[in-house]
């Protein structure tokens, strides 16, 4: 449930492996003090959702390989990564962003920003 996100005290949130379906829900800039959001190896599809501007700002690590995202890694998490103002301390980024040719990655990420490619 996307209220998870509006909990204050959340600082990690792995969900990895759990089949999980849909999309990734925009509240996840609601999480004031979330480090870790781990959503790897589920069946996630559609786009990345865009950050709220000044959140997540704590936000150390974000798993997002092995699902069905496709589309360009947001700018405002890329930002986080590549410590623009304000400034983001996102240390790990991981998402399906290599290809094996012909194919071509199902995430496409700017220079410097995803920190782990994988082919989904």
């Amino acid at each position: 449930p996307t209220s998870f996100f509006s909990l204050p005290v959340l600082e990690i949130l792995y969900l990895n492996n759990n089949d999980l379906i849909g999309s990734i829900p925009p509240e996840i800039s609601n999480a004031p003090a979330l480090l870790d959001l781990f959503l790897g190896s589920n069946l996630l599809s559609g786009t990345i959702p865009e950050v709220s501007p000044g959140a997540l700002l704590t936000l150390e690590g974000l798993r997002l390989s092995f699902n069905n995202l496709t589309g360009t890694m947001p700018s405002s998490i890329c930002a986080l990564r590549n410590n623009l103002l304000p400034p983001g301390n996102l240390i790990c980024l991981h998402a399906d962003c290599s290809s094996i040719p012909p194919d071509t990655p199902e995430i496409t990420c700017m220079d410097g920003c995803c920190t782990q490619c994988t082919h989904g």
